[in-house]
C-alpha cells in the first residue's frame, strides 16, 4: 500500500468514526518522531489566523486515541531526516486534497501540517 492510499484509508476512518462538527474551520496535521518511527495525528480548531500559528494549540477537535495517530510506515520514512518526512507528509495531503476536496476533513476548511516544533505549512485554504 502507498503512502496516499495509507493516509485517504486513515482519514476515511477518522471521518467515518469521528466526524468534525461544522464550527471545525481548520484541521492540523501534526507530527511527531516516537523512536526510530513518526506518526501523524489529527486536531481540529473553531478558529484559524494565518498570521498566528498558535491557533493550532486551540484543540477543539480530534479523533478518539484509537484513530487518532497513523504510524508512517518505516520502509517510507528509514533514512530521511525530519525536513523529507514533513515534505513527503505534505505532498501526500496535498495530493488527496486536490484528488478528494470533497473528503469531510477537507472541504471548507483549512488544512495545515507541521512537526510539533515546527511552523505549520498550509495544504489547503478554505
Amino acid at each position: 500500500m502507498n503512502l496516499t492510499e495509507l493516509f485517504s484509508d486513515w482519514i476515511k476512518k477518522v471521518e467515518k468514526e469521528n466526524p468534525p462538527a461544522q464550527d471545525i474551520v481548520a484541521i492540523n496535521f501534526g507530527m511527531l518522531q516516537s523512536g526510530k518511527n513518526y506518526m501523524v495525528y489529527i486536531t481540529g480548531a473553531e478558529i484559524y489566523d494565518a498570521d498566528d500559528d498558535d491557533w493550532a494549540g486551540e484543540i477543539d477537535y480530534q479523533p478518539i486515541r484509537a484513530n487518532k495517530y497513523l504510524t508512517l510506515p518505516p520502509d517510507a520514512t528509514t533514512g530521511l531526516k525530519r525536513a523529507k518526512v514533513l515534505e513527503l507528509v505534505i505532498d501526500t495531503l496535498k495530493q488527496l486534497a486536490k484528488d478528494e476536496p470533497g473528503r469531510l476533513l477537507f472541504a471548507g476548511r483549512v488544512v495545515t501540517a507541521n512537526f510539533d516544533d515546527g511552523d505549520l505549512t498550509v495544504i489547503k485554504t478554505a
